[in-house]
């Protein structure tokens, strides 16, 4: 990637993403973009496998001190669309600015999307605006902290 195509994807980031933990961080994807290529699986059993660019959630968690009993992030677009993924599938993951060199907001509706191929296609969150920390106990449903749809 050319110094030219780093600027024009974190360029293309209008919003910035929240990031919640011990330590409030907002943050425009301003680190290193990584690329990675990543299958995404629909409801459908459709599949699409793309070159993705972003900052790595790992290095969007390193800024906010994340506390050590964390189990899950809420990932929740600008819609209100949430979901509560498993720390370890989260960590697999992209907070997405650029989809095969091509920023999102140039493509899309949306300028973000959370991608990881531990999660299943619903569950990558588009126009990513807030990324929250959470302690579940065991037995507790994550599903509770969702809103879908």
């Amino acid at each position: 990637m050319t110094d030219h195509d780093h600027d024009r994807i974190v360029q293309s980031l209008s919003s910035p993403i929240r990031i919640v933990a011990e330590e409030h961080v907002t943050v425009l994807p301003d680190g290193p973009i990584r690329s990675r290529e990543i299958e995404i699986v629909c409801d459908s059993g459709d599949r699409y496998t793309d070159r993705w660019q972003g900052v790595p959630v790992l290095d969007l968690l390193e800024r906010a001190s994340v506390p050590a009993e964390t189990t899950h992030l809420l990932v929740e677009s600008t819609d209100g669309y949430r979901v509560c993924v498993d720390v370890e599938a989260a960590l697999a993951g992209l907070v997405a600015i650029a989809r095969n060199g091509i920023p999102l907001a140039a493509a899309a509706e949306y300028e973000s999307r959370f991608v990881s191929d531990a999660t299943r296609g619903p569950r990558t969150v588009k126009d990513v605006r807030r990324i929250e920390t959470r302690s579940l106990s065991p037995g507790e449903d994550p599903d509770a902290y969702e809103r879908l749809g």
